[in-house]
Parts: structure tokens; C-alpha cells; sequence
């Protein structure tokens, strides 16, 4: 992030030339993670796992909690200090949108190892589907909607994703050779361990690049509202949940460790893109997703000591 804020620097004190694509740079950079690496690791993550509990069925549904947990959580907060439509639609996304994609996999990866990548896909496997079908709408009914030339809808834009099929065709992919018994080649562990860091090194690089300082202290209270929401309720719940659905009880715990860690993450960057179309405000989701983010410097430890209490 501090590589990505340093890049914003020097692009605003023109001390890059003018012609250096930075913004398209990192916009691919982006997609080569997205269509790239993670459809590799994903595979060989899936290839390796075991996947014959059928308790392992909640995670898609405990993902699909945490995200609406959140924004419920997030309207309700809002509601209760009375903000306007636009600030409540600011702190729903903030609340639903959740990093469970470079962040949430990392730290899994960091804490747990290879095993824990397949669960954290299968946590998130429909993130993007109640993002497109159920968080936009929401965002958009808070907001104004923004007039384009061509209107898909949303099935549509879900059938057409390329990040969403390929992901959904790497898991695919992945579980056919799980069950196939071949043996997965030594080197895809060794090849993950490079990939899984890099790729999210490369996703918070224009993170950094895209962080605003300007607004941060005029949310703090919405900001830290959001903390409690993100780091404590929400994992909260959903972690007990998944004791109690007998998630615990695999792996030793691991299973377990990955809900708490991937429901207490930070917002989203997705999250300052719906108050950006719907004229939402854009200064309340960028403090809350900045604040939040940095606050992980204390909620890291932590989750560290927690997890190995399983």
C-alpha cells in the first residue's frame, strides 16, 4: 500500500512523464491477478484439499451471511444516528463489501498454509453473485441510479463476468481433479507459495495508489462505527454460527479459524465503487474503508492469537 501511495505521489508531482500509463498499468495488473494467477492457485488449491465433508456445504452460505450481516448491520447504524439516504447507502456497501479476496486469502494462506485456500474459495464462492444481484440494487435504491446507453441485467452481467466464470471454472477444474485421484505434481505447493503472495501484493499496490486522506477526519465516528460492525459483530456471529453447525469440528479447527478470519475483514476497495455510481457519499466509504484497513495493523494479532486457541 505504501509502494501504491508512493506511485500516487510522484504521478501528482509530475515527476513521472506525463506518457507513463500508471492508471492503466494497475488496472491490468489487476486483471492478470484476477483471470491469471488465481485461477492457478485456486486449481491447485482445490486439487489438494479434501472436500468429502459435507459439513463444508455451509461456508458458501456462511459467506453469503457475513456480506448481508454487514449491510444490514451497516443500514441499521445508520438509521440509528439518523443519517440522510445518501450516507446510509454509504454505510450499507461499507458494511456488506468485505476483503476477503487478497486480504481474507493472504492472511488464510499466511496463517494456516495451502490446505485453507480451497475453504476461503468456498467461503466467497458467491460473493460476487450477491454483490452484482442484491448489493448493487440496494446501493442504487439509496442513491441515483446512473443513466447508461445499455442496461444488462443483472443475471446477465453475472453469465457474461469473466472474473466469475473463471473463477467458478478453476474451482471446477480443481474439484474434477480432486476426485480424478491423480496426484497433484510436488511443485504446484511450492508454486503456490509464491503466487498467493505476490497476488495480493499486486491487488494492494493500486490500493495504496487510490487511498484519499482529505475526508478521513470528518467520519471518524462512522469510521469506527463500521470497526465494531466489521471486527466484532459480524464475526461474532458468524463464527458461532459455524460451531454450531458442526464447521469446528474440521480439520482440527481450521476450517473454523478461516470463517473468523475471512468474516473480520476490512471493507472492500469494491466498496467505494457503488457510492461513486449512485451518488452516494463517496467521503464517508472512503474513511470508513481507509480507517478500517489501517486498523488491521491491531486486529491481525489478534485474530493470530485466537486461531491458535482452536
Amino acid at each position: 500500500m505504501s509502494l501504491g501511495k508512493c506511485i500516487r505521489w510522484f504521478v501528482d508531482t509530475h515527476r513521472l512523464p506525463s506518457s507513463w500509463p500508471i492508471d492503466r498499468v494497475l488496472k491490468y495488473t489487476i486483471r492478470l491477478v484476477l483471470l491469471g494467477l488465481n485461477p492457478i492457485v485456486l486449481i491447485g488449491a482445490f486439487w489438494f484439499v479434501q472436500l468429502t465433508d459435507k459439513s463444508l456445504i455451509y461456508l458458501p452460505i456462511l459467506g453469503v451471511c457475513t456480506l448481508m450481516l454487514g449491510g444490514a448491520l451497516g443500514i441499521a447504524a445508520a438509521k440509528t444516528l439518523k443519517m440522510n439516504r445518501a450516507q446510509t447507502g454509504s454505510m450499507f456497501v461499507t458494511g456488506a463489501f468485505i476483503n476477503i479476496g487478497s486480504f481474507g486469502t493472504l492472511f488464510c494462506f499466511l496463517f494456516f498454509g495451502e490446505a485453507s485456500l480451497a475453504y476461503a474459495a468456498l467461503f466467497r464462492l458467491f460473493e460476487e453473485l450477491i454483490y452484482y444481484t442484491v448489493a448493487f440494487p440496494i446501493a442504487r435504491a439509496y442513491g441515483e441510479t446512473v443513466k447508461t446507453e445499455e442496461k444488462k441485467t443483472a443475471a446477465m452481467k453475472i453469465l457474461t463476468d469473466p472474473f466469475i466464470m473463471i473463477t467458478f471454472s478453476a474451482i471446477v477444474i480443481g474439484g474434477c481433479l480432486n476426485m480424478s485421484g491423480w496426484n497433484r505434481p510436488e511443485f504446484y505447493g511450492t508454486l503456490n507459495a509464491v503466487l498467493v503472495p505476490l497476488s495480493s501484493f499486486l491487488l494492494v499496490v493500486p490500493v495504496g495508489f487510490a487511498m484519499k486522506f482529505k475526508s478521513v477526519r470528518g467520519y471518524l465516528k462512522e469510521s469506527f462505527i463500521v470497526s465494531t460492525i466489521k471486527f466484532f459483530f459480524v464475526p461474532l456471529t458468524i463464527t458461532t454460527i459455524a460451531y454450531f453447525a458442526g464447521v469446528g469440528n474440521l480439520h482440527n479447527g481450521m476450517v473454523l479459524g478461516v470463517v473468523l478470519i475471512l468474516s473480520s475483514m476490512p471493507p472492500a476497495v469494491t466498496s467505494l465503487l457503488p457510492p461513486q455510481l449512485f451518488k452516494l457519499d463517496v467521503d464517508l466509504a472512503n474513511s470508513s474503508w481507509l480507517i478500517n484497513t489501517g486498523l488491521l495493523i491491531v486486529v491481525l494479532p489478534l485474530l493470530y492469537v485466537i486461531v491458535n486457541l482452536f
